[in-house]
């Protein structure tokens, strides 16, 4: 098999003012929000709080007082039906320098696999910052990322209104057959890998959210299924604003692609090894993704294609990438289709 192939176009010109979103907006409280059930404060022990709250099956929120939190441990959450909720931006939850850790993993992280699904939980209206960390991963759990929030094995689970930075792996992670996920109105800046993450995960909307700076993508999935992205603001991302390996019929609608280093999308299989040649897992292009009413702005492309002789996009069966009624001022090509086959379908 020959290393990944990426093959690109020249940028076409078209006008360069765009419209943004804005950064951040204030969450606004939904009806069927649980109300506060303990209040929590600037010094108190947060983990004794959560872990205090009654498992007794009814929804409850912890509510957080504007101030900061320092943190020298992870806070776990492993109850169904708890919201953490803060304050807005005024509500800093900060993991001290050298800690290793996460700041907030939601579901079971005492194992690699873990021992049961987790229901419910909100963690809205808070600002999260990692600590400087010398690890991607929990030394003594190298499964466990050091993100901001971590989600294991989630269902019906809601991040709304977080600002989240200076992480030392992707900020705002899913994993391990997570789904039914809302990621609304987050701000995510500063990770040291990828914005956001979605790792084995489906049914995702990630929606309204500014995902900007980062050191890599703005976000990043290995396995992304039957999910939307839509009215979200990719912006000085240092590769692309997405990365999608191994993703089926997501739509990415209705976003904005801004000055991201290398491409707005790339478009691209499951990776298997890296050395000494990049191979792809068998069969793990990304495919039939719908890419409409986007705009692209200050890239060098609008997307890019990786593919190999294991995973490319010339089986029967393997249904086109759909490019339709995107606004862009460059261009984006597939590898040769006699060699690769033809990934995106522009309608």
């Amino acid at each position: 098999m020959k290393p990944l192939s990426i093959l690109i176009l020249p940028a076409l010109a078209l006008p360069a003012a765009l419209a943004v979103l804005p950064a951040h907006a204030a969450a606004a409280a939904g009806d069927d929000r649980p109300a506060c059930s303990v209040h929590a404060k600037p010094g108190d022990d947060l983990q004794a709080v959560i872990d205090g709250v009654p498992a007794d099956g009814k929804p409850a929120a912890v509510c957080l007082a504007a101030g900061e939190y320092p943190l020298q441990r992870l806070l776990s959450i492993q109850r169904d039906g708890l919201v953490l909720r803060g304050q807005g931006p005024t509500t800093v939850l900060r993991m001290r320098d050298g800690v290793q850790q996460p700041l907030v993993v939601i579901g079971d992280y005492e194992n690699e696999e873990p021992a049961r699904t987790i229901r419910g939980v909100a963690v809205e209206d808070l600002q999260l910052v990692g600590g400087q960390a010398e690890h991607e991963f929990v030394p003594e759990r190298p499964y466990l990322s050091i993100s901001a929030v971590v989600i294991r094995g989630g269902r019906d689970i809601r991040l709304s209104g977080l600002q989240a930075s200076r992480c030392r792996s992707a900020c705002l992670l899913s994993e391990r057959g997570s789904q039914d996920l809302l990621f609304e109105r987050n701000d995510v800046s500063g990770a040291t890998w990828d914005g956001v993450s979605f790792n084995r995960t489906a049914k995702v909307r990630l929606i309204d959210n500014y995902i900007h700076d980062n050191v890599a993508a703005g976000v990043t999935t290995e396995h992304l299924e039957d999910s939307e992205i839509r009215g979200n603001r990719f912006e000085r991302n240092g590769s692309q604003g997405i990365y999608l390996a191994d993703a089926r019929r997501n739509r990415i609608v209705d976003n904005q692609f801004l000055d991201n280093k290398s491409a707005g999308v790339f478009l691209a299989c499951s990776i298997r090894y890296r050395t000494p040649e990049i191979l792809c897992w068998d069969n793990s292009m990304s495919q039939d993704n719908l890419f409409e009413h986007n705009r692209f702005h200050g890239g060098p492309y609008t997307y890019t294609i990786g593919v190999d002789r294991a995973a490319n996009c010339k089986a029967p069966d393997f249904k086109q990438n759909q490019w339709r009624g995107n606004e862009a001022d460059a261009s984006g090509f597939n590898p040769p289709v006699e060699m690769y086959g033809s990934c995106v379908s522009s309608l």
